[in-house]
């Protein structure tokens, strides 16, 4: 019941959203056999999942967007594994959404094919990618732990809350990390 189930919940409710790439160019190196993978080439991996989610990103239509993860989650698990961050990531990170939603953790977690961190490197991830957002100068919306239909209705409420006070002319990219 993380950010993945709000962010299909608000995508049944007819917001656009953007999946999560990482866990596409997992699944898809897992099938190559390929070495560009999180737990064996780090900097590689995240090179793929940029190039994926600027895809995405650009591709994306709405009012408001949602994406289950932003580029600066790549420069949280660089920075959290003391790896180089690229120009590149920097560049297309900063000042690029107008919102970010952190999902805190609840409680329960499980790994699996594409996910193989614990629960305590979890924690530890989580708090990496708090700092980061803030070091890039985001402003992070901190989601409570509840049920689906609650967080929905707490993002939807801080989204309306943002459109009357800042005048949505175009596209606004919000990020749920």
């Amino acid at each position: 019941m993380g950010k993945t189930a709000l962010l299909d919940h608000l995508g049944s409710m007819g917001f656009a959203t953007v999946r999560e790439a990482a866990r596409d160019v997992i699944q898809e190196q897992l099938q190559l056999d390929s070495d560009i993978l999180p737990w064996r080439d780090q900097p590689a991996f995240q090179r793929h999942v940029l190039d994926l989610q600027l895809e995405r990103e650009d591709a994306a239509d709405g009012p408001v967007v949602f994406m289950d993860r932003g580029i600066p989650d790549g420069i949280a698990y660089l920075k959290a594994y003391r790896l180089s961050v690229f120009r590149m990531m920097l560049e297309n990170a900063r000042d690029r959404y107008d919102g970010v939603f952190l999902i805190e953790p609840h409680g329960e977690y499980f790994d699996d094919a594409e996910r193989r961190e614990d629960a305590e490197e979890a924690l530890m991830l989580h708090g990496v990618l708090k700092e980061t957002y803030r070091d890039l100068g985001y402003e992070l919306i901190s989601v409570p732990s509840m049920s689906v239909a609650h967080r929905s209705k707490f993002v939807i409420e801080r989204i309306e809350n943002m459109t009357t006070t800042t005048e949505m002319t175009e596209s606004k990219g919000l990020e749920i990390g």
